[in-house]
């Protein structure tokens, strides 16, 4: 029974990992408000499970964080670099919206610079 069942949770969990929004790809442009909020957007849309708080029709294709916390910095950081050199970044969403008015983007989870 425990063969069975090691296995079954383990799946669950890596079926939640890959049902946020995710995407690989090139930094577009990057929008950073007042307060520190900031959208990343890339160059096509999140795919996998985007959340449903977030407006896909006009920011499926970014995903925000608080640039005004040490690690939003380090992701603006990330974009930043990206951008200037076209390098490829793959993103993770963190399943749920909050940053810009809790319905309009998907908040940044993790991501990768290639």
């Amino acid at each position: 029974m425990k063969r069975l069942l090691i296995p079954a949770i383990a799946a669950l969990f890596v079926s939640n990992a890959y049902s946020l929004g995710s995407v690989s790809g090139k930094v577009k442009q990057i929008r950073v408000d007042e307060n520190g909020r900031t959208m990343i957007f890339f160059d096509k849309p999140l795919s996998g499970d985007p959340a449903a708080c977030s407006d896909k029709e006009n920011y499926g294709n970014a995903l925000a964080v608080d640039a005004s916390t040490d690690g939003g910095k380090a992701v603006l950081s990330m974009a930043l670099a990206a951008k200037a050199t076209g390098s490829t970044v793959t993103a993770y969403g963190y399943g749920k919206c909050g940053l810009y008015g809790g319905n309009v983007v998907e908040s940044w989870n993790h991501g990768f610079l290639l």
